[in-house]
């Protein structure tokens, strides 16, 4: 935290007037009070703003005594007053931002405040929960400490997450925007805040002031979201696809040594004890690559600038706090041909990408020719699919993509290298969506 905060003295002595530094103005007050979600038509992204430049002015010192307790995580604190009879109402708000008790422990846990001394974040959220304070407590937005929580995962904002789900919070609740708390996850990139409101139960089909839904905007939000979001999806319908989880065919150990199966490239495992157990099962899919199932291209190695994930560099251009961006392969020059020895092979995993038609928004659908781009994770083999050299594999290898594929722009398949001129595709088995 920027400022010195004396938790014990009194709010004389810390000259607090309860407003903990926020302030609104009748311009604000005149968006929020308008009638149904706010859309961007009736000034929300203004409001977005508006809420973000004044709260640029918080400072601890400003919050009433209980609060306080609440955001530094006094837990000790909390309890000792609660017990006294001289709590405030715990359904009650404070500040012109009306945050709720739950949502002062989220701000402050994210912030810095649980390397205070007696600072235990998760046990204060506890407490308040099980004291009355409700979970789904709005602040003039409309955001709950479940939204704020899920948007900035610092601080251990994400297990106080999950503390206020496991207690009941709505993970469908809906702010002034309309906007559900995954939208925020999306938008950061979080893929272990959106993993947690999956898991929980997040609808994927409620629109916001914008008719903007969790389910349209998922695909566009990068690929780690958009596997972590797929995988659920079909967890839901009671659905699996090859490599949904990085896990062991069999004993679903999570290691990182793992190995393919040798036969189809789509199970893998993390021995040859669990590889033979599984054979009876696996055997009934296995699909080996062969005519039937993979086809045969003629890679070229053009270079065709930087690899970059649109989602990621518009969180960049915008100034958004976003989760973990890996550094491997991190925009990798397109045209990276194999290292190989002569007649060596290298079975690898692929992200096929089709051309996609432009309109006014930016990219759209599939345009209906152009050079397919294909990369592995490590970026270390990239290389383009043109019609004129694979004609029939190229419109069988866009088929698959457009049906199976994600938004029918993006797919994962198994692939094997015969060198630098030779790349066979299984496009009889799409595999579950990569974080890449």
């Amino acid at each position: 935290m920027s400022d010195a905060v004396n938790i014990f003295a009194s709010d004389e002595a810390r000259r607090s007037d309860g407003t903990g530094g926020f302030r609104t103005t009748a311009e604000m007050l005149r968006l929020i009070n308008q009638p149904g979600y706010i859309s961007l038509a009736m000034g929300g992204q203004r409001l977005r703003g508006l809420y973000q430049r004044f709260s640029a002015g918080f400072t601890a010192n400003m919050l009433k005594q209980f609060a306080l307790y609440c955001f530094i995580g006094q837990v000790e604190q909390i309890k000792r007053t609660i017990d006294s009879g001289q709590a405030p109402d715990l359904t009650g708000t404070e500040t012109p931002y009306k945050f709720g008790y739950c949502t002062f422990v989220v701000a402050g846990a994210q912030r810095g405040a649980a390397v205070c001394p007696g600072s235990d974040p998760a046990a204060a959220l506890q407490l308040l929960l099980s004291s009355g304070a409700p979970a789904d407590s709005e602040d003039i937005v409309g955001y709950t400490a479940l939204h704020h929580a899920t948007q900035n995962a610092a601080g251990g904002a994400l297990a106080l997450a999950r503390i206020l789900l496991e207690a009941g919070a709505s993970p469908n609740h809906q702010s002034r925007y309309g906007e559900v708390p995954i939208l925020g996850a999306f938008q950061t990139g979080d893929v272990d805040a959106v993993e947690l409101l999956m898991e929980f139960g997040a609808d994927m089909d409620i629109a916001d002031a914008d008719d903007v839904t969790p389910r349209g905007m998922f695909p566009r939000a990068g690929p780690r979201v958009a596997a972590a979001v797929t995988k659920w999806l079909r967890k839901r319908a009671g659905e699996a696809a090859p490599m949904d989880e990085k896990a062991c065919a069999q004993c679903g150990t999570a290691a990182s040594s793992l190995k393919f199966c040798g036969r189809c490239h789509a199970a893998r495992y993390c021995s040859p004890t669990c590889q033979r157990a599984h054979w009876p099962t696996h055997k009934r899919t296995c699909q080996p690559f062969d005519i039937t199932t993979a086809v045969t291209v003629r890679p070229r190695y053009r270079a065709a600038g930087r690899i970059l994930s649109t989602a990621d560099t518009t969180r960049e251009l915008l100034g958004i706090r976003s989760g973990a961006r890996p550094a491997r392969g991190r925009g990798a020059h397109a045209g990276q041909a194999p290292s190989l020895q002569p007649g060596e092979s290298k079975r690898i995993i692929i992200k096929v990408q089709v051309p996609m038609a432009l309109d006014a928004d930016g990219p759209g659908a599939a345009a209906p020719s152009g050079d397919m781009l294909v990369y592995t994770k490590r970026r270390d083999f990239v290389c383009q699919i043109s019609k004129a050299d694979n004609a029939d594999a190229y419109a069988r290898i866009s088929r698959a993509v457009r049906e199976k594929g994600v938004g029918g722009l993006k797919a994962y398949f198994p692939a094997e290298l015969n060198g630098e001129d030779e790349l066979v595709v299984k496009i009889g088995e799409v595999l579950a969506e990569q974080p890449f």
